[in-house]
């Protein structure tokens, strides 16, 4: 845009960006970024309660273990701390699940789509500061979707976990 702006100050001639010519292409790649971006967010969200629903139905099943802890002397700030863990084991394995799937697909893509040349289409990999980033992001997501259960834990009463 600047550089199209700065050749029709200096030419007689009728000059366009390429975003002017191609307006709709321009749109369209805005709207698809648009929609990426809430796909990403439903999808984190549909796997932070995922892994909250999970958390959820350990609590409940471990009702009298954690009863049983508690009227050991375990604190409320131990049992948080151990679903938090859990929650926190739990992202950081679908993180390193995730990331092998995809280096696995993107292997599998540039190794068996080849164009008539014989080299791959495209020049994909897998950059390791990305999968850092969205190892940390899952692993976070994961200790955010065990607060409510660990919170719900701790605060469960000893005795009246123990006779259920």
């Amino acid at each position: 845009e600047q550089v199209a702006a700065e050749l029709r100050r200096m030419l007689p001639y009728k000059i366009e960006s390429w975003q002017e010519t191609n307006a709709q292409l321009v749109s369209a790649l805005r709207a698809q970024s648009i929609s990426t971006a809430v796909i990403r967010i439903v999808v984190a969200i549909v796997v932070v309660l995922g892994i909250a629903s999970v958390l959820v139905v350990s609590v409940v099943q471990k009702q009298r273990e954690i009863g049983i802890l508690r009227a050991m002397g375990a604190t409320r700030g131990q049992i948080q701390r151990v679903f938090l863990l859990q929650g926190a084991v739990v992202g950081a394995l679908g993180s390193v699940l995730g990331i092998a799937l995809a280096v696995a697909l993107v292997w599998a893509f540039t190794t068996f789509v080849r164009g008539s040349d014989g080299l791959p289409l495209f020049a994909i990999t897998v950059p390791v500061d990305t999968a850092l980033r969205v190892a940390l992001t899952a692993t976070l997501c994961g200790v955010l979707a065990a607060v409510a259960p660990a919170r719900r834990a701790a605060a469960m009463d000893p005795a009246q976990a123990i006779r259920m």
